[in-house]
């Protein structure tokens, strides 16, 4: 028989892997062991099939037999962006090696593993020379293997890692109800980083967004992830170091900067539901076979982890799920949400925007091994001379507003679809019904741009626009100035009640409210319902109202 494998292996790494590659190879490996299942769960703007292939023993292929072989599920996703393609390859080698050698032999009686190839197929199939072309003066783009790569963009223009929240493209839609279906304890994503000059081969990270509200399972990931990059170093040679960039670009002595805490980024997004996750970056300016070694070492490290971990991974992320739960069942207004962390600017012109900063916490330092700084200023890479900085580590996010947690929130009947995609459940008022509760008036409404969140794509062939250009703007946001109120309100039949004592609960808060950064209002699906001097249309139930006393 012979050897299967990927097209990146198949051409020395001049080729990555068209979609119909990708499903050859998967229908292939199932034909081939009975380790492996291939699992459609959706469909792309473009109409190709979404595809996960789950790969475990004593035919473990469903979350229900999952749960009962006690069995932590591991999800990861690839090609999310379809230039960063070394994930996608990465992971169809490992699930190969895993089920027709001997090197799962161990890890698959402990494990399920939903891996998801290409999540952006689209864009994958978008290939030119052109997209992501090295740029080092302007810290951008890859070492492309030589036939090229796909669009960070889908076919429809969207930037699915910026689409956690308002799930916009079809792709979210579906990868939502396929993480809400197996639950994962651990889900690792899987990228390629441009930026500043430095000397790692990949970068990782995890959740930064509520660290007090989850500190328990973030000191756990970083543990987790502080070992396995120790277990990479050691046993294939390969540096690895938190994700980041210097703050003030080309002096590596101002500091090691990570990105945004918004949810729309999945990281966050499921660090808000109490999961582990890890965010994978391989280093663009190395080649790429060595971006495809370094992620198959790190993707094997995790799952050899998860398996050595197994018990402390279920009874972790299930200690958070209670925990979110109990925060709906009994309120409490000293446990706070952090909703947004936006400092507020304007341009020159007057308009708003926002930074998101992260702060250093006293004592915490990264050591960045990189070049000597006339290298770095000079963005040259590899550099003349090697060199270690230890800098302080801006990686702690502080909320600029914050709320507690509601026992349910009163919501209009029209963000009843998008609840159900983001696996938030309701009720609905059989009919109407008197309520105290916190509102919210409408004091002012403005708009600002939101970059990196929508494109237009160019035909099949020709490259898309680089980021240092600038492209034109297409997603905007609503921001919204409100002042609370208290009082009892009559509701409508047909009113949906969300509580908040479920596994959701917490990306509820975050979704709902209307000064947040990333929510429902933020993202325009309440443009309608909105007035200046009138209420948000979602309000914060304090209790139901007691019925009127009858006379006397």
């Amino acid at each position: 028989m012979s050897e299967l494998l990927t097209r990146a292996e198949a051409s020395s790494h001049a080729e990555t892997s068209r979609h119909s590659d990708v499903l050859a190879f998967i229908d292939e490996l199932c034909r081939r062991t009975k380790l492996a299942r291939r699992v459609d769960f959706g469909t792309s703007g473009e109409g190709q099939p979404l595809v996960s292939l789950v790969v475990s023993d004593r035919n473990c292929f469903t979350p229900e037999l999952a749960r009962k072989q006690k069995k932590v599920v591991v999800m990861v996703e690839a090609n999310i962006h379809a230039g960063e393609v070394e994930g996608k390859e990465s992971v169809l080698a490992l699930a190969r090696d895993l089920t027709l050698t001997r090197l799962g032999q161990k890890l698959l009686d402990k494990l399920v593993l939903v891996l998801v190839p290409n999540f952006n197929p689209d864009g994958n199939d978008r290939i030119s020379p052109n997209n992501r072309k090295l740029n080092l003066q302007e810290l951008e783009g890859q070492v492309n293997p030589a036939g090229g790569v796909g669009t960070r963009y889908t076919g429809e223009g969207w930037n699915l890692n910026r689409d956690s929240t308002k799930q916009e493209a079809p792709e979210t839609r579906a990868m939502a109800k396929l993480h809400q279906t197996w639950w994962p304890e651990l889900f690792i994503d899987c990228h390629t980083t441009d930026g500043s000059i430095h000397d790692f081969d990949l970068t990782y990270d995890t959740s930064h967004s509520n660290e007090p509200l989850f500190q328990e399972l973030r000191d756990y990931n970083r543990q987790m992830l502080d070992r396995v990059s120790q277990a990479v170093q050691k046993r294939h040679g390969f540096d690895s170091f938190w994700y980041g960039n210097y703050r003030e670009e080309g002096v590596p002595t101002s500091g090691w900067h990570t990105y945004p805490a918004l949810p729309r980024f999945g990281s966050h997004y499921r660090g808000l539901l109490g999961r582990l996750d890890v965010l994978l970056e391989t280093y663009s300016y190395i080649d790429f076979p060595r971006r495809c070694a370094v992620m198959y070492a790190w993707l094997l490290e995790l799952i050899r982890e998860a398996a050595r971990s197994a018990k402390a991974f279920r009874a972790l992320t299930q200690a958070q799920e209670e925990a979110i739960i109990a925060r709906g069942a009994t309120p409490d207004l000293q446990t706070l949400v952090g909703i947004n962390y936006g400092v507020a600017t304007r341009d020159g012109e007057g308009k708003l925007t926002f930074d998101y900063p992260a702060y250093a916490k006293p004592g915490d330092m990264a050591r960045i091994q990189a070049f000597d700084e006339k290298s770095v200023t000079e963005r040259r890479f590899p550099g003349k001379k090697r060199k270690v900085y230890r800098v302080p580590h801006f990686r702690t996010f502080i909320a600029t507003q914050s709320v507690s947690t509601p026992e349910a929130y009163l919501v209009p009947a029209e963000l009843a679809p998008r609840l159900e995609s983001q696996g938030i459940r309701f009720e609905v008022l059989p009919k109407a019904q008197r309520f105290l509760v916190d509102s919210y008036r409408v004091a002012r409404r403005e708009e600002t741009f939101s970059p990196d969140v929508a494109a237009n794509v160019p035909p099949p062939g020709q490259a898309e626009v680089p980021q240092s250009q600038k492209p034109k703007p297409v997603r905007f946001e609503t921001v919204l100035t409100v002042s609370p109120e208290r009082g009892e309100r009559e509701f409508a039949q047909g009113t949906l009640r969300v509580p908040t004592a479920q596994r959701a609960g917490t990306l509820a808060v975050y979704l709902l409210e209307p000064h947040s950064d990333d929510g429902f209002c933020r993202w325009q699906f309440l443009d309608t319902l909105l007035e200046v001097g009138g209420y948000y249309p979602v309000h914060r139930v304090v209790s139901p109202a007691p019925a009127p006393k009858k006379a006397e």
